[in-house]
């Protein structure tokens, strides 16, 4: 038995020319790899834990942590801390971390809440995790005191908000399995050298490649390894594109030529 409407062959048909005239949306970051690049980028949190003194309540503190090669935080706790009486009792625990390196409203900037378990790392592991953690933290000298010992997050869920309506949960294995963008710690000085030096270049992208033909200005917003966000004004107002590299561009230098030929294929297309 037939259930819904039926749609005439000849409707099917030109539904599908219509779905075809769609252009595929511009490669993006996953969330799970935005949940790893924001979480490299950034060296403290806010940590929850379950309160000894208040049971059933949880204990927010503030730490500093180093990631593992499976993006598990590495925290480095002293014995006295109330969260680490509260997690020897309790290791259900979240460490949050926000994005700091971006002006804005802070309800629009991307963080993400790691949940697990969090214990003491065996001592066989603790020279590998001291090294890992000096190298993210170097003048952490509290390293070598006798009441501070390393501790693990085990992370099984993850909860990614990249801003206003974006946000997902990340399962833990994708978490796990995903890369740090690697234009991360060269973003800023990208966004200041196309904002400041080449503002011609980014109309011409907005125009070529945004299909906005009206384009009066426009600021690049974000940079990764996929491609660009763009931020265009025109008369009719502003509004946000993705446009991609069409390029693997893992290095400053990649992107560089990227820009300069989405430019010239720009100004081609444009006449």
């Amino acid at each position: 038995m037939a259930v819904g409407h039926q749609v005439p062959s000849s409707q099917r048909e030109a539904l599908k020319d219509e779905f075809a005239s769609i252009p595929p949306a511009a490669p993006e970051p996953t969330h799970s790899e935005r949940a790893r690049t924001l979480l490299h980028a950034t060296k403290a949190g806010s940590l929850a834990t379950i309160s000894v003194d208040f049971p059933g309540y949880p204990f927010g503190s503030v730490v500093s942590y180093a990631l593992d090669r499976l993006g598990r935080p590495l925290l480095l706790l002293s014995d006295i801390a109330e969260h680490t009486r509260n997690l020897q009792a309790d290791p259900r625990a979240s460490l949050m971390a926000t994005e700091d390196d971006r002006p804005g409203d802070v309800l629009a900037l991307g963080r993400v809440t790691l949940i697990g378990d969090l214990s003491a790392v065996p001592a066989e592991e603790v020279d590998g995790i001291r090294e890992s953690y000096l190298g993210v933290h170097p003048n952490a000298v509290y390293v070598g005191f006798g009441d501070f010992n390393f501790y693990r997050l085990d992370v099984s869920s993850v909860r990614y908000v990249g801003g206003f309506g974006h946000m997902s949960w990340v399962e833990a294995d994708d978490y796990s399995s995903a890369e740090p963008d690697p234009l991360r710690p060269e973003q800023t000085s990208i966004l200041e050298h196309m904002n400041n030096d080449h503002a011609d270049s980014l109309v011409v992208y907005a125009k070529a490649f945004g299909v906005v033909p009206d384009a009066t200005g426009a600021t690049m917003l974000t940079c990764d390894r996929y491609g660009f966000d763009l931020l265009i004004e025109a008369p009719s107002g502003k509004q946000a594109v993705r446009i991609p590299f069409g390029v693997s561009t893992d290095t400053p230098d990649a992107v560089r030529k990227a820009m300069i030929r989405l430019v010239t294929e720009g100004r081609e297309k444009l006449g």
